[in-house]
């Protein structure tokens, strides 16, 4: 599945995490793996964790108020680490 701007996306179950510092380390159960996120992942991944879906275009909306970043650069690397999320069967998107 391609995220798009109106994707819903959550976390998926069989994972867990913590945050050290500036960064939050995830361990897929499933897998195995665990990854480190720095300070703009972790912030993304604290979006998901009420198990909540949210659309991809709010995560943009709360990066933008909180980061100093262009628009178009936020677009495509917000995009770029959610399919590396999905790819890596941490989270899942909806329609």
């Amino acid at each position: 599945m391609n995220i798009t701007s109106s994707s819903r996306i959550k976390r998926v179950s069989g994972q867990s995490s913590s945050v050290l510092g500036q960064e939050t380390i995830v361990l897929n159960y499933e897998v195995g793996n665990y990854y480190e996120l720095n300070e703009i992942g972790g912030f993304i991944w604290s979006l998901l964790e009420d198990n909540t879906p949210i659309t991809v275009q709010e995560i943009k909306e709360k990066i933008l108020d909180e980061f100093d970043v262009e628009e178009s650069v936020c677009q495509a690397e917000l995009m770029t680490f959610l399919e590396s999320l999905l790819h890596e069967k941490l989270i899942e998107a909806t329609v």
